[in-house]
């Protein structure tokens, strides 16, 4: 169960690196239950918007679904009026990437691109904790514990 004295906390407080874009990941997502996107929605100051969208029923891999999930997040943002998003993507399992995972975390940066949503960042939520994705990497970065 998420800390709420540490999410009231981050509520307040401005994500400005990659660090505060993972505590607020691991504040929200202890432990990786099953394989699912969670879509965190940030103001133009930097602020999280009080709302989290969980998304569970992804294929495996990316299909023309993906051109949906970025209308989805698109219309999302234009009704809560934020500026930026976080991904982060709960799966059990080892810290490193597996390929099915890169195709996602690619995919969605594409199609959030293409539909005009700036990404402020991916994360992946492993059983070793919380680490920031980067695309030109084969590992992700910024480990924090859960």
């Amino acid at each position: 169960m998420p800390d709420t004295d540490v999410l009231e906390r981050l509520e307040r407080t401005t994500v400005r690196t990659d660090d505060d874009v993972v505590d607020l990941v691991v504040a929200l997502l202890e432990t990786p239950v099953r394989r699912q996107c969670w879509v965190l929605f940030l103001s133009d100051r930097g602020i999280p918007v009080q709302l989290v969208l969980p998304v569970a029923d992804l294929p495996y891999q990316p299909d023309d679904q993906v051109e949906d999930f970025g209308a989805l997040v698109e219309d999302v943002v234009r009704q809560v009026g934020a500026a930026e998003v976080v991904l982060a993507w709960e799966r059990p399992g080892a810290t490193g990437l597996f390929p099915v995972d890169w195709e996602w975390v690619d995919a969605m940066a594409c199609t959030l691109d293409e539909h005009g949503v700036r990404l402020r960042g991916q994360v992946v939520v492993h059983d070793d904790g919380a680490s920031m994705v980067e695309l030109d990497d084969d590992e992700p970065v910024a480990t924090a514990a859960a």
